[in-house]
């Protein structure tokens, strides 16, 4: 699990930012964005990326860009994200 640490819009589409993440995301196949309520989006339509950490040991850093429509109450900072 991480937590979302930035977004933007680029042509209609969120690219989202996430901190540290301890684990495989490359092979996801699903994103699950729970808001503050607990209310969950699931997402199956994006690509995803990493950041890479320079100067620490850090894990890397997952980076996604959503192809579906979504609600920004989702895309808030610190929402917590799940990819499976």
């Amino acid at each position: 699990m991480c937590e979302i640490k930035d977004f933007f819009k680029t042509n209609g589409k969120y690219v989202v930012i996430c901190t540290y993440y301890d684990g495989d995301f490359k092979s996801a196949k699903t994103i699950s964005i729970f808001d503050k309520d607990n209310s969950v989006a699931k997402i199956t339509n994006f690509s995803m990326t990493h950041t890479k950490q320079c100067f620490n040991n850090n894990p890397i850093s997952p980076v996604f860009m959503i192809e579906d429509d979504i609600e920004e109450r989702f895309l808030q900072y610190g929402n917590k994200v799940t990819i499976g």
